[in-house]
């Protein structure tokens, strides 16, 4: 069973509100060092017709979507910065393997 779009909204409206509170949620599996940055949902609302009433809550998702995708960049930054960083680590320790004359101790 597929879920709806509403509850896919709820949990992703869920998920960015608990990062905007600084609340933790649960830490994402490192895939080989690799830590996972959740892209943000864009709200279905934008491309639905809503009622004037909905327009008030669209308007919240819209400012949450705009804050989680500045929250995303900043995560993808720094796995970007961690994975530059381990590899210089692993390039500078095999060529000290290599060649001790390269070794910076």
């Amino acid at each position: 069973m597929r879920p709806s779009a509403k509850s896919l909204r709820g949990a992703a409206f869920a998920a960015a509100a608990a990062l905007l509170t600084h609340q933790r949620l649960p830490a994402a599996p490192d895939v080989r060092g690799f830590a996972y940055c959740a892209p943000p949902l864009r709200p279905a609302c934008i491309e639905t017709s809503v009622s004037a009433l909905a327009m008030a809550a669209c308007d919240e998702e819209v400012q949450l979507f705009t804050r989680t995708v500045f929250r995303y960049r900043e995560c993808l930054e720094r796995e970007m910065e961690r994975a530059v960083r381990e590899a210089n680590e692993a390039i500078e320790a095999w060529r000290c393997r290599r060649d001790k004359t390269k070794c910076r101790n």
